[in-house]
Order: C-alpha cells, then structure tokens, then sequence
C-alpha cells in the first residue's frame, strides 16, 4: 500500500505550474511557422486537434468569449490564428479573491 501525503500548495504556485506545462506543450507542438495563413478556416475538429484539446474545450472557448466562432450555412468553422492564440493566453485569469481551503477537525 501506497502512503498518501497531502501537502498545501499556494493557488498562485498551481496557477504557475499548469500555466507553464500548457505553453511548453503548445511550444514543442511544432506549429508551423513558415507561409503560416493565420486567416485560414479550419473545422472544430482540426482547431481541437492543432491544439492538443477536446472539442467540449473548443466549445467552452466559444461559450466563455475567448474564441470566435464562424458560421456559414450551418458549418462551424474556426480561423487557425484565432485558435492559436485562444490556448497561448493564461488559463487561469488572476483573481483577488483568496483560495479557500477546508480543514476537517478530528
């Protein structure tokens, strides 16, 4: 059996961490970078793909305003720069509000 050992991690340490794991990801995803068409449209599926994320993420972008959605006669598409840019910026907005933490008396 394995020992569990809980330890208290600052809310802005996590923030951090993750934030820097996902740049690193997205940076060694070998993006292309030469005759790059930031403009082109791309489906849901190919924006999911090229950034390493479900498609209920894709859509949480949309629903949260971060990512732009186009529309024509039905079909969903989105513009490649657009999406790249929507999973570069910081996960966790910064809040001023303190992390709350539950301590269980025994």
């Amino acid at each position: 059996m394995q020992d569990i050992v809980l330890i208290s991690i600052p809310e802005s340490s996590i923030r951090n961490i993750v934030e820097q794991a996902v740049r690193k990801a997205i940076s060694e995803a070998n993006l292309p970078t030469e005759n790059f068409d930031g403009d082109q449209l791309i489906t849901r599926k190919e924006a999911a793909s090229l950034v390493g994320v479900c498609l209920a993420t894709l859509d949480n972008k949309v629903k949260a305003g971060i990512l732009i959605k186009y529309t024509t006669e039905g079909i969903v598409r989105f513009k490649k720069k657009e999406v790249i840019d929507a999973f570069s910026k910081p996960m966790f907005p910064k809040s001023n509000r303190a992390a709350k933490t539950q301590v269980k008396k025994t």
